[in-house]
Formats: structure tokens, sequence, C-alpha cells
């Protein structure tokens, strides 16, 4: 008679349920996974249309803020001219010209009458 442990037993019986699982096992056809492949493909073509269209999307997004960048440098430099321009007018505000025009008898009543309408 064959001496028989309990770990021969356990390992003939996993031997036999492997072999009945092998034998048993339901047959799955080719056209399912061919079916599966093709939606996939589907799914993958639909992809690849979408990442497309998101990196146009996404390099005119990037123009687009490169110009809006650019637009606020600009505005930024003349905004600083004309900080610098206010500067100077504010500065000179109180003082006065050293230019004097120098007019004959004729000239002053035409001087006078420009600088009061100026004036206003």
């Amino acid at each position: 008679m064959i001496k028989m442990d309990t770990k021969n037993l356990f390992i003939i019986l996993l031997g036999v349920a492997l072999i009945l699982s092998f034998v048993f096992r339901p047959s799955t056809g080719i056209d399912m996974y061919e079916k599966e492949i093709n939606s996939l493909k589907v799914k993958n073509e639909n992809l690849k249309l979408n990442n497309d269209t998101l990196l146009m999307l996404n390099k005119s997004l990037n123009i687009e803020i490169q110009e809006l960048i650019n637009n606020i440098d600009s505005t930024k430099a003349q905004l600083n001219k004309t900080k610098i321009k206010i500067n100077d007018l504010e500065n000179e505000k109180g003082k006065v010209s050293t230019y004097v025009n120098t007019l004959n008898a004729d000239e002053i009543a035409g001087e006078l009458s420009n600088y009061l309408n100026n004036r206003k």
C-alpha cells in the first residue's frame, strides 16, 4: 500500500483541480476578442481626434495669451512715459519761465489779448 501523507494528498488534489479547470473552462471565441479590439480601436481614434482638437485650442490660447502679455508690456511702458511727463509738468508748474519775448509798441496789445484768451 502507498503511504499518503497530507502534503502529497493536497498536491494531488490541486493537480486534479487544475486539470479539471482546463477541461471544463468556458470557451471564449475569437469573435469576442475581435469585437473588443475593434471597439477599443474606435475609442482610440476618437481620443486621438479629441487630443488633436485640444492641442489646436491650446496653441491658439497660448498665442492669444502671448499677445495679451505683449499688450500689457507696451501699456506699462506707455504708462511709465506718461508718469514721467506728469512728474516733469508738476515739477515745472510753479516755475516762472525765463523766456521773455521782446515786443515793440505795436505788438503789445495783440500779445496781451492772446495771453488773456489763453488763460481762460
